[in-house]
């Protein structure tokens, strides 16, 4: 029984590489091969970063004599990336996985089923794990070099490091799941999804920095380690040849591991039935339905849609957290801007180009329209069979892009602008071609939502993430910012003034959304009929 249970989840695990999202077919042979590649390419980037980190804090800390803080914090740092990759994903394969209900109504014992979703995790954590920890070891091994009792101590302890994380991955996972179950899970995806990137953005602004203070001051970390992280600390120096603190670091961690598979088989059934209970329908109060226009019940219903759809709202609203976190670092950073251009002066008077572009660049990121057609599903029939007109329908996914997007582009535009003291046409400008961007977004997105609609997904990843529809739309968006800003640094630079190429691309922008907006009323229409 244990082994078909684990056989279904390590599927289930890796669908997205052995599976087409539209169909039964497997991928094919190229599509396969890039997927390998890909992947392997982000190893191959991780490894290189975690080598670079570690060869910079080898030498230091051997000479300082604390080789077993090296290790201390090679193990605090896989515990962390263990942390940061896959809570989201240890909570959904922990609860909320679709045949939770169907495996607690056959004889299977719930411990049983808890450890066929822990066990594919634990082989992801181990990945993680060994993302940090290899890099560390063969640094370590080349720059110093490691006794025998050490490089046994420390393979050990790779494996002790990776069931710590996956006992701490799987608390927060519970803990996530108790949090999920009584707030909107879509709200809290692109909560945790912002706060991820802006502690990744900070790192990395800060990596020089935190790079130094860490060689240079390992006698610091050294004692908040001793003080905080007891089992790290236990870590370090059992890898260093330390017998008995290696015994007790084992011993740390296989306690604190069996201490939360205790706890999580002890509530997985409960936990498991709260959530089959907040999956229940509510009870509709009839008497507090109102009646709306079709324009306001339709955009409602998109509203809906984008707010309790994760994948949608996180991988379609993080350009708006963007655009807005872009006007807010211009106010904030106007005195050093301002100083940098007084070392260029010529730079000056291309400042609202570069403007209008950087808005422009991320608006490319929120298409909000373009998955809308094809997250319909299985519910098109709902919507044709409606009184309703093709027209009405996708004026309302578009104004919904719209309302959403242009008043964030503009006011964006609005504010750089007056923050740093354009002229009244460069105001003008840069409020209307952020805004005209936006619009363009939601036509286009539109016509290529019609143009590959795809109803048969089996995740609303895939529209919202993969689909042909969406790659058209963000990567001809970004060509045509990269084409007009080339052809002005390259051919137009001195012939014509910043404002009036602004003026002009405006002007083309209209124009384009205009024909844009005939087509989808006159040819996306009869697509939509031919749905």
């Amino acid at each position: 029984m244990m082994k078909a249970l684990l056989r279904v989840r390590f599927r289930a695990l890796f669908h997205t590489l052995s599976q087409r999202n539209q169909g039964k077919k497997g991928r094919g042979t190229g599509m396969k091969i890039l997927m390998i590649v890909l992947f392997a390419y982000l190893g191959v980037v991780f490894v290189g970063m975690f080598a670079y980190l570690f060869h910079s804090l080898a030498e230091p800390y051997h000479q300082a004599g604390l080789d077993w803080l090296y290790f201390a914090m090679a193990g605090l740092m896989a515990l962390g990336l263990n942390v940061i990759g896959s809570v989201f994903i240890t909570q959904n394969q922990l609860y909320d996985v679709k045949d939770n209900d169907l495996l607690l109504s056959m004889p299977i014992p719930p411990s049983r089923i808890l450890a066929s979703r822990m066990i594919p995790l634990l082989a992801l954590s181990l990945l993680f794990s060994g993302l940090v920890l290899g890099p560390a070891g063969v640094v370590y091994g080349i720059v110093v070099g490691f006794t025998p009792m050490g490089l046994s101590a420390f393979l050990l302890s790779i494996l002790m490091v990776t069931l710590m994380a996956q006992a701490i991955t799987c608390l927060l996972g519970w803990l996530l799941h108790q949090l999920l179950q009584r707030m909107n899970r879509s709200v809290a995806s692109a909560v945790y999804m912002v706060v991820f990137l802006g502690l990744y953005f900070y790192l990395y602004s800060q990596a020089g920095n935190i790079l130094t203070a860490m060689a240079a001051g390992g006698g610091q970390l050294a004692g908040a380690l001793k003080v905080w992280a007891w089992p790290l600390y236990a870590m370090g120096l059992g890898c260093t040849g330390e017998g008995l603190y290696l015994a007790a670091f084992l011993a740390c961690g296989g306690v604190i591991f069996a201490l939360v598979c205790w706890f999580l088989s002890a509530t997985f059934l409960r936990s498991t039935l709260l959530a089959a209970r907040s999956r229940k329908r509510r009870k509709v109060d009839y008497g507090s339905i109102q009646s709306a226009s079709v324009s306001g019940a339709l955009q409602r219903k998109e509203l809906r849609r984008f707010l309790r759809s994760p994948v949608y709202l996180t991988n379609m609203g993080l350009g708006l957290v963007l655009v807005v976190v872009l006007a807010v670092l211009g106010v904030v950073f106007r005195g050093k801007v301002l100083e940098f251009l007084e070392l260029i002066p010529e730079l000056r008077t291309e400042l609202p180009l570069a403007a209008s572009a950087m808005l422009v660049f991320l608006s490319t990121t929120i298409c909000i329209s373009t998955p809308s057609i094809s997250l319909e599903g299985k519910s098109l029939w709902i919507l044709q069979s409606m009184p309703l007109t093709a027209r009405q329908i996708l004026l309302s996914k578009l104004r919904f892009h719209c309302v959403m997007t242009v008043p964030v582009l503009s006011l964006s535009g609005l504010v750089l602008a007056l923050t740093y003291g354009f002229s009244p046409a460069d105001i003008l400008l840069t409020t209307l071609f952020p805004g005209l961007s936006g619009l363009l977004c939601g036509l286009l997105g539109l016509v290529c939502g019609l143009r590959w609609a795809r109803f048969d997904w089996t995740n609303e990843a895939y529209p919202c993430k993969q689909s042909m529809a969406l790659l058209i739309t963000m990567l001809g968006l970004m060509a045509l910012v990269m084409v007009l800003s080339v052809l002005y640094v390259v051919g137009l630079y001195g012939l014509i003034s910043a404002t009036l190429f602004l003026g002009i691309c405006t002007l083309a922008m209209a124009l384009a959304c205009l024909g844009l907006y005939r087509l989808l009323l006159t040819w996306g229409c009869k697509a939509w009929n031919a749905l």
